[in-house]
């Protein structure tokens, strides 16, 4: 009974989660002394090489579906798997998961597309309710 009320627990939480907001951050020193890190954009290319491979091979995820987990993943944090919501919840990296800890990119992207299996079924789903509601 424990489990099944955490697991409620966290879907609540992910429904009500806010979208990634960042802020623009002009010199280095600025983000260092804001704590600010980020993904550098060669990490950023390989993330989103790494997210259509495993959409592709382990998920099926080809054509239109790809489009859709790419839109989330562009809006949430740019495949940046150091992005934190500025908003002040939990959500963490590339698919912005609730109490997402890794920092391991690949981590993230399989904890996004087990998510988005579970609740949506589809990415395309996934991301009708993400323009509806500016997250997902």
């Amino acid at each position: 009974m424990k489990k099944r009320g955490l697991v409620l627990g966290v879907v609540i939480a992910v429904i009500t989660a806010t979208p990634l907001v960042s802020p623009v951050l002009k010199t280095k020193s600025e983000q260092v002394l804001r704590g600010v890190s980020k993904a550098t954009e060669k990490q950023k290319k390989a993330n989103r090489a790494l997210a259509k491979q495993y959409a592709w091979v382990g998920y099926g995820w080809k054509g239109m579906q790809w489009r859709c987990i790419d839109y989330i993943f562009e809006k949430e944090s740019r495949y940046d798997h150091l992005a934190k919501n500025q908003q002040g919840s939990s959500a963490f990296g590339i698919g912005q998961v609730l109490r997402e800890k890794s920092k391991d990119p690949a981590i993230q992207i399989l904890h996004a597309y087990k998510y988005i299996r579970h609740r949506y079924e589809t990415p395309c789903r996934a991301m009708r309710y993400h323009i509806r509601y500016n997250h997902y």
